[in-house]
């Protein structure tokens, strides 16, 4: 799973950025589209993609802990 340790709470965290972007995809597919199969495929594809892509949220929540200061 990349550099980041961290275990289930960081699997979580990407399961739940790819849920809500396979949300938004499935409904933004279903409106412009109109049909129900076309949705759910664009639906799942634009879900693993925000799965891949969640590792930036992962990084980023992993280096919040003592990476930041405040002047």
């Amino acid at each position: 799973m990349g550099s980041v340790s961290g275990g289930s709470s960081y699997l979580t965290l990407r399961l739940l950025c790819a849920n809500a972007v396979g949300m938004i995809g499935f409904l933004l597919a279903y409106l412009v589209a109109g049909e129900f199969p076309v949705a759910i495929v664009a639906g799942v594809l634009v879900g693993v993609i925000g799965y891949v892509g969640s590792s930036v949220v992962v990084e980023y929540a992993a280096g919040a802990d003592g990476d930041r200061s405040v002047p």
